[in-house]
């Protein structure tokens, strides 16, 4: 069973026995949520798609949670553009 633990207009944190779940509220949730360790990492996902911005990290998980979380084609994109210039640990 998980708890809601935060939410925005367009994202929701759920606890979810020792991890956390993140949703974008505008997929549904099977397409549109990921498994996370960190509340700490829930955050910089949620702020690194707000922003629309490019993450530091190299780590394939965090980016293809980034393109599952996203709605925005034009940012899914630009990832992915991103991650073809690198290597993903």
């Amino acid at each position: 069973m998980s708890i809601q633990i935060y939410q925005n207009r367009d994202f929701k944190i759920y606890k979810a026995g020792d991890g956390f779940i993140v949703h974008n509220k505008h997929k549904n949730f099977k397409n549109g949520h990921t498994h996370v360790k960190k509340y700490s990492t829930c955050m910089v996902m949620i702020k690194l798609l707000e922003r629309k911005q490019i993450p530091r990290s190299k780590s394939k998980y965090f980016i293809d949670s980034l393109i599952r979380l996203s709605s925005d084609k034009k940012y899914t994109k630009k990832i992915i553009k991103y991650t073809d210039s690198i290597k993903i640990a």
